[in-house]
């Protein structure tokens, strides 16, 4: 199996703010990318070569009670909150299932463009896992075009720091589904290193979003 890296998710309060402070960041305007249908969220998007940046914030737009729209108005500031990772949703699946991690869908998802048009594609979201949103979410494009292909480019990935509590056990998950990565044991954190023409910008989370539940 050989899923990739496919995008990290960077939650803010506020998407105006949030794409404000990319722009002072990275010296690079995020696109903004659409609403989630009924999901309370809107977002923003950067290319980092390999992968891209996912700016989320609640739609003002829409109801987001009891949505992860919700959760994001209430943080103070800006962090990394989860990751996902690309490739074939029903063998991944299998595969961590077999590892003891509970998983919902793959379910179709849908955001609509600032230009109207109507992206789908389909995630599968481990359940209860003890390693919280350091485990990523699967996403699989469908027919659409990878957002890391279609937005202005922010830098390159070059680093994923991933600090969780049992890491022996959530490094065996993520190299079973092709992904080889160091993970570190200690407090649940996430830390992301990318080449910018401004240099090097490290992305974290912070002790509210790595505390946030997706699902």
């Amino acid at each position: 199996m050989s899923a990739r890296i496919d995008h990290f998710m960077y939650a803010v309060p506020s998407l105006d703010d949030g794409m404000q402070w990319a722009a002072d960041t990275f010296g690079v305007e995020a696109a903004y990318g659409g609403e989630h249908i009924g999901l309370g969220t809107r977002n923003a998007l950067m290319s980092l070569g390999s992968t891209y940046l996912e700016i989320i914030a609640p739609d003002p737009a829409q109801s987001y009670e009891g949505t992860s729209g919700e959760k994001f108005a209430n943080l103070s500031a800006g962090g990394l909150v989860t990751w996902a990772a690309e490739g074939d949703l029903n063998a991944i699946a299998a595969t961590i299932n077999a590892a003891g991690i509970d998983t919902h869908g793959p379910s179709r998802t849908q955001r609509k463009t600032g230009s109207g048009e109507v992206l789908v594609w389909d995630l599968l979201f481990p359940i209860g896992s003890v390693h919280g949103t350091r485990m990523p979410f699967f996403i699989d494009w469908l027919d659409c075009a990878n957002p890391k292909d279609t937005n202005p480019v922010a830098g390159e990935f070059q680093s994923l720091a991933i600090a969780t509590s049992k890491a022996p056990d959530l490094s065996s998950v993520l190299s079973a589904i092709g992904l080889d990565l160091v993970v570190e044991e200690n407090a649940p954190a996430l830390a992301v290193t990318i080449e910018s023409a401004r240099g090097l910008v490290t992305l974290t989370s912070t002790e509210a979003t790595a505390n946030i539940k997706m699902r």
